[in-house]
């Protein structure tokens, strides 16, 4: 039932947002003049359904119990990395476990430590200033994923300017009984640690 209700809420706030913004700017092209330019808004309207589509694929594989495993979110958050630094001209040096285990894992931790990795990879799009980024995750007795940028660092004196992300990988570690850790150490590197029976 809180599953549902999760999933719920995310369709009404995300989905519901998209479409609402995709319909103001069809009405706006509609209100236009002929001959009056039209780009920028036929642009923002493929972003927001490129976004909404994104959103309905991380929905869809939540949903699906066949990939309540270790291996498939391993598997998934690499493959989401990769694709998302290099959609943004940032090199990803991937290193994973060769042999993945078919350890059950829940939804809701699943969802948190997906939504943790996408936060932290939104974060060194958008703060960074990166050209490279190492995307780790190690198995022993636990659960270690690493995402260390070359950019410029935390300034601890600015990072109000992305609080609201750090504090949101804080609540999803807390909810999942797991940890995080900010280190500046040539760049930024991001410590997610999550206890799992392996």
């Amino acid at each position: 039932e809180k599953e549902r209700t999760r999933i719920a809420t995310d369709m009404h706030d995300d989905l519901g947002a998209g479409l609402s913004r995709i319909k103001f700017l069809s009405q706006s092209l509609l209100n236009k003049e002929k001959g009056e330019v039209i780009k920028p808004e036929l642009e923002k309207i493929t972003v927001f359904s490129d976004e909404m589509s994104e959103k309905m694929g991380e929905i869809i594989w939540a949903l699906n119990e066949k990939n309540d495993t270790l291996a498939d979110l391993i598997a998934y958050s690499r493959s989401y990395a990769a694709e998302y630094l290099a959609s943004h001209d940032i090199k990803c040096e991937a290193n994973t476990p060769m042999n993945l285990p078919g350890t059950f894992i829940t939804g809701e931790m699943r969802r948190n430590i997906f939504l943790s990795v996408k936060e932290c990879l939104h974060n060194v799009v958008k703060h960074a200033e990166a050209t490279r980024v190492c995307f780790s995750i190690n198995l022993n007795h636990n659960m270690q994923i690493i995402i260390h940028d070359n950019g410029k660092g935390i300034d601890k004196n600015s990072q109000r300017l992305f609080s609201n992300g750090i504090q949101n990988i804080e609540k999803r570690m807390k909810e999942i009984n797991g940890k995080v850790s900010f280190i500046n150490e040539e760049g930024t590197k991001v410590l997610l640690r999550i206890q799992i029976s392996l």
